[in-house]
């Protein structure tokens, strides 16, 4: 029974180590506690336990989930929270499936973080993925995050999973088996240190505006409120320097575009009259030989050219699986714009003020690869969102804590424009340079430079990574415990 309660209090603390809380070495002592539990466990019993520490951290660390179900999606309260719990308990399979085969293979160290890694992997494609809390975003304000242009976040993860697992073991005097992976994190950390650059700023500063309209967000999708949110962005389009990059947030505007055609084009031209130009969010409507489709969009106004259709939709958010089935049962299947398609995986970036521009919007920004992918041959990232759907919880700090990850594996400048928050200028180093407060209107004005130059992780992605934890895993296997 002590060791059940160790892996569910260690799945609780978990959570402890990521923005907003921010106290990273607990992540060393989560992952810790966890393996620890698993001392001479049968396969079965490490499944539990991984379960138990899979629904600690995920039914705490992405609590706030119930908040877009209950005070946003109509959903009653007795009903969002065991739907959040659901999800909690579905995401702590990947943890008890981590747990399991560590047992069944011969529970070394090296199995376990090996193991680690490739079982977060998959958890971000399955079922369109969830890469959420991964192990090395609790790192991103530590030197181990100068790791990330080599092998991303990936291998931010598997050094501080290799970290916390040798510690581990040297705290039980287990020398041998804390020998491999008290290695690989001293190597880790040993490159962290070295004055590595990839990329360069070339060019001259360019003035960026960032709008947060700060619209709640039970008020924007309704009818009556458009033309009140037109004339605040409008306003903050009136703010901004002549010659700025100016960004509205996803969705700025709850109208399709077709719709709102006249007025976003003279927002267009107020910025390009001025030396500058306009990126938006947008809802867009398409119609094909098999009737309308509708897209989450970018696209630039003035100044520019570019349309971004988004390709990785949130179930449920903008899309509903098994949706003739569902649809109906439940306010929360029924939410605004939850009728999305996805749009190309070959679609090309923006340009705008003579820059290019790799676009993401909301949740996009979490899948390492893809934007690995996509920012070759840009200038500059930027992301779009509305995490306003999430309230006051720890969301959107998750959220914003992921993003500045990004900026950091492609060594480039990364503009967050959201809604209510939370808006920021992030460094190719990954460091915030501005930002605006959450939950209040303004326009955040800087300035970024054009990036060139291809960081390691930009050209051969999670690959060399995920082959070391296979390694790891192989050689675990071979050095197993009787």
């Amino acid at each position: 029974m002590d060791k059940l309660l160790f892996s569910l209090i260690a799945g609780l603390l978990y959570p402890l180590a990521f923005a907003p809380w921010g106290w990273w070495p607990l992540v060393l002592v989560s992952i810790a506690l966890f393996w620890w539990s698993l001392n001479e466990a049968s396969a079965r019993q490490a499944a539990l336990r991984g379960w138990l520490f899979g629904l600690g951290s995920f039914g705490f660390g992405v609590s706030w989930l119930h908040v877009s179900m209950y005070q946003y999606g109509g959903t009653p309260l007795w009903l969002a929270l065991p739907m959040t719990g659901l999800f909690a308990a579905a995401m702590a399979l990947y943890p008890a499936l981590l747990a399991g085969l560590t047992a069944r293979l011969g529970r070394h160290s090296m199995v376990f973080a090996g193991l680690w890694l490739l079982i977060d992997w998959l958890r971000g494609l399955l079922l369109t993925g969830f890469p959420w809390l991964y192990p090395g975003y609790a790192m991103t304000d530590t030197p181990l995050s100068a790791l990330a242009p080599l092998g991303g976040i990936w291998l931010v993860s598997l050094v501080t999973v290799a970290a916390a697992v040798a510690l581990a073991e040297l705290a039980r005097r287990r020398w041998q088996t804390a020998i491999p992976t008290a290695a690989l994190a001293l190597a880790g950390t040993l490159i962290s240190l070295l004055p590595l650059s990839f990329t360069e700023q070339t060019g001259e500063p360019i003035k960026v505006a960032l709008a947060q309209g700060n619209v709640p967000q039970d008020l924007r999708w309704q009818l009556t409120q458009q033309d009140a949110t037109r004339a605040i962005y409008a306003d903050l389009t009136g703010q901004a320097s002549p010659g700025s990059l100016l960004i509205w947030p996803e969705a700025a505007i709850t109208e399709f575009y077709q719709d709102a055609r006249p007025f976003l084009l003279e927002q267009g031209e107020r910025m390009n009259s001025r030396g500058g130009a306009l990126i938006t969010g947008i809802p867009w409507r398409e119609y094909g030989s098999a009737g309308p489709e509708y897209f989450n969009s970018v696209t630039v106004l003035g100044g520019g050219q570019g349309l971004y259709h988004k390709q990785k939709l949130v179930p449920f958010g903008e899309y509903v699986p098994f949706q003739e089935q569902i649809r109906g049962l439940i306010p929360f299947f029924d939410l605004p714009m939850s009728s999305f398609s996805r749009g190309h995986a070959d679609q090309p970036n923006l340009t705008a003020r003579g820059l290019t521009i790799s676009p993401f919007i909301c949740y996009e920004i979490l899948y390492p690869s893809l934007v690995a992918q996509r920012s070759r041959n840009s200038d500059l990232l930027l992301t779009i969102s509305n995490d306003a759907w999430f309230g006051t919880s720890a969301g959107p700090h998750q959220h914003f804590q992921m993003t500045r990850m990004r900026a950091l594996e492609t060594g480039r400048w990364l503009l967050r424009g959201t809604n209510n928050g939370i808006t920021a200028l992030i460094g190719p180093d990954g460091k915030v340079r501005a930002r605006l407060p959450q939950f209040e209107r303004g326009l955040l004005e800087g300035e970024v430079r054009a990036v060139s130059g291809t960081t390691p992780f930009m050209l051969t992605g999670p690959a060399p990574t995920l082959l070391l934890a296979l390694a790891l895993v192989a050689l675990g296997r071979i050095r197993r415990h009787p």
